[in-house]
């Protein structure tokens, strides 16, 4: 905590700390009153002290500009910092009851929460399981290069494991063009299986990683059953924006990128869904605990950019498929009565 300066009027004292506050500035006022020289009348001095060592400079240049017309109309903003107060009080006993709500044995700080907040949950099945179904069906296709049989004429383990958890078997789609030629047989387990393969072990790696960093705060805070939920929507829906989306062929060189194809692989749709959940979400629900860094948010936009216009043999439109879905459940969860962060 540091002294900017001093009034002499308390009132206006007041104003200009109600006027920072307007501002996210945090400035206490210490009131002293001395006697004069003289001892006959006692002099007021008013201590302007600022709480956080990175506001001083800007209460500074705020302190000089209010000095020169402290009643100025703007400086007159009681009103909207009573309201301010009022606003995170009523947030902060928000917050109390939710943690009784929830778990009324845990302390707020305890350790059983994140931020403050208690979570539903300590384990992470859905993630873990995530994880372990990724690698083994990975490692078990050949990275979406599967060794061929050494028979001719039959398939081999890893063709066939391939062939089968795809979103469309090669030989159903050479046949009928039709991306949806395998589900439509009533093989709707493609749907979600293409989340599991991945093309290498960076693809692998980097997916999984995020499942594990984005999934892991989401399970916790939600439980297992809303980030199944979160993780197919984005991930199903992802694939289908890939395969929705115009051949190569037919679009401008700029925008092949965007290309389609019904044999995109990887979780990276699932990726972008938990990533967009969780960069929309608190801000529309104030007192949820988790917040995306805007360095991270902008690696992740920046990403998805730099993959559509010069990374080539990308499923950029599962990416944007993910992310759109994310958003959209943030969106829709947020405006439930039944939210608990609201």
């Amino acid at each position: 905590m540091r002294r900017i300066g001093t009034l002499t009027d308390p009132d206006l004292a007041r104003r200009f700390a109600d006027f920072l506050f307007t501002l996210s500035i945090e400035c206490n006022v210490d009131i002293e009153d001395a006697p004069q020289s003289d001892g006959a009348v006692a002099a007021t001095t008013c201590n302007l002290w600022i709480r956080d060592e990175s506001h001083v400079p800007r209460a500074k240049q705020e302190l000089e500009a209010f000095l020169q017309s402290p009643t100025d109309e703007k400086y007159r903003v009681g009103e909207e910092a009573d309201r301010i107060r009022k606003q995170r009080q009523s947030d902060e006993k928000r917050k109390k009851r939710l943690q009784q709500k929830v778990n009324p044995k845990s302390p707020a700080t305890g350790s059983g929460g994140l931020m403050g907040v208690p979570i539903r949950q300590q384990t992470i099945p859905v993630v873990i399981a995530m994880v372990i179904l990724s690698v083994i069906a990975s490692f078990s296709t050949g990275f979406g290069q599967p060794k061929p049989s050494q028979v001719p004429g039959e398939l081999s383990t890893e063709e066939t494991i391939f062939y089968g958890l795809s979103f469309v078997d090669w030989r159903d789609y050479v046949i009928s063009k039709d991306p949806l030629a395998s589900i439509k047989k009533g093989q709707v387990w493609r749907l979600v299986t293409p989340l599991f393969l991945h093309g290498d072990t960076y693809h692998l790696a980097f997916n999984m990683l995020g499942i594990f960093f984005l999934g892991s705060a989401i399970e916790r805070l939600q439980g297992s059953w809303f980030m199944a939920f979160l993780l197919l929507a984005s991930g199903i829906f992802g694939g289908l924006v890939q395969i929705w989306l115009p051949p190569e062929e037919a679009l401008p060189e700029l925008f092949r990128g965007l290309a389609g194809s019904p044999f995109s692989i990887g979780a990276s749709g699932a990726v972008y869904g938990l990533f967009g959940y969780l960069w929309i979400r608190p801000a529309l629900s104030p007192s949820y605990p988790v917040r995306m860094m805007p360095s991270n948010v902008a690696i992740m936009l920046g990403w998805l950019v730099f993959c559509i216009f010069f990374v080539e043999r990308i499923a950029n439109g599962a990416h944007l498929g993910g992310l759109i879905a994310g958003v959209v459940i943030a969106v829709v969860v947020s405006r439930m009565p039944s939210d608990r962060f609201a």
